[in-house]
């Protein structure tokens, strides 16, 4: 296992020109588009959006073609009446990655970001160079909950159509408020302006409910679709595959820790992990040097 250094803090700016993706249905997807060479796809996480990925991009894009797409009503994706299932989000990724004509992809990604691009990987796997993960669901869905710490908690309470849960992040916008918790990193007055942005009403706010909400309590499966039902398919998909898979962890953080790691190391093949230093959930934000140190050098 190796120790990346910390760095010094870089530039916050997000200086990126948006991209629009017309999607069969009309609705149009947002991303952004930099750089020059190998093909990186970078999926964020709830209640995240390609913002997140500011403090990376910029010190891989001289020797990468760096892609963040927006999740269908995250960011500035549009924010149709739809349900928001993974099943919607799934197609929505297919149908971008696939009109982009991409290959030998790099797909890094953080929590749900994780369970949508391992889901792509699974039938797209000609067009996959490698995976890397950092804070996402790796593992089954109950080994996942038996090995749980405070993210899995907050997916039980979540759970089952819980209204709690409901009121929590729809109605009182509890996961942008949560963001100083989820990082070690202290976001400045325009960092927290540019996270609350895509969801300032109720509504707005359902795609940050649903997908955490579909994990069912105790982990199992219960309606094809739900997101322990993808855990559960991804992680048949990872133990057999031999693409080159990078796990990105640090302390004390959220879903990958010592556990977690016991099981990559039993269940996963061509797998290498590397711990990177002192995090949260939002690793993207405590080590964006160390991140993008590690995806150079792999």
């Amino acid at each position: 296992m190796t120790t990346l250094v910390q760095s010094q803090n870089i530039s916050d700016d997000f200086p990126y020109p948006s991209n629009y993706a017309k999607m069969s249905d009309g609705n149009k997807l947002h991303y952004i588009d930099t750089g020059s060479g190998e093909v990186i796809i970078f999926l964020h996480g709830v209640p995240m959006w390609s913002y997140s990925w500011r403090k990376i991009i910029p010190q891989l894009e001289d020797s990468f073609r760096c892609i963040a797409p927006d999740f269908m009503g995250f960011g500035k994706s549009d924010k149709p009446a739809i349900t928001y299932t993974f099943d919607d989000q799934l197609n929505y990724l297919t149908e971008f990655i696939d009109s982009q004509n991409l290959t030998k992809i790099t797909l890094v990604m953080t929590d749900i970001g994780g369970i949508l691009g391992t889901a792509y990987a699974r039938t797209h796997e000609d067009k996959i160079k490698r995976l890397i993960y950092l804070e996402a669901p790796i593992q089954d869905a109950q080994s996942f909950h038996k090995d749980g710490k405070m993210m899995q908690r907050m997916m039980f309470w979540m759970g089952g159509k819980n209204k709690f849960g409901h009121r929590m992040i729809v109605n009182k916008n509890m996961f942008i408020k949560m963001l100083p918790m989820m990082m070690k990193t202290k976001l400045s007055k325009k960092n927290k302006e540019m996270y609350a942005m895509p969801f300032p009403t109720s509504s707005s706010r359902t795609p940050l409910f649903v997908l955490p909400n579909s994990f069912p309590k105790k982990g199992i499966t219960k309606t094809q679709g739900d997101m322990a039902d993808y855990m559960n398919v991804n992680a048949e998909f990872l133990k057999t595959t031999t693409l080159p898979k990078l796990i990105l962890h640090a302390k004390p953080g959220m879903i990958i820790h010592k556990k977690t790691i016991q099981w990559i190391d039993n269940n996963l093949k061509n797998v290498t992990t590397l711990y990177l230093g002192k995090a949260k959930h939002l690793m993207e934000e405590d080590l964006p040097i160390e991140i993008a140190e590690a995806i150079k050098q792999q």
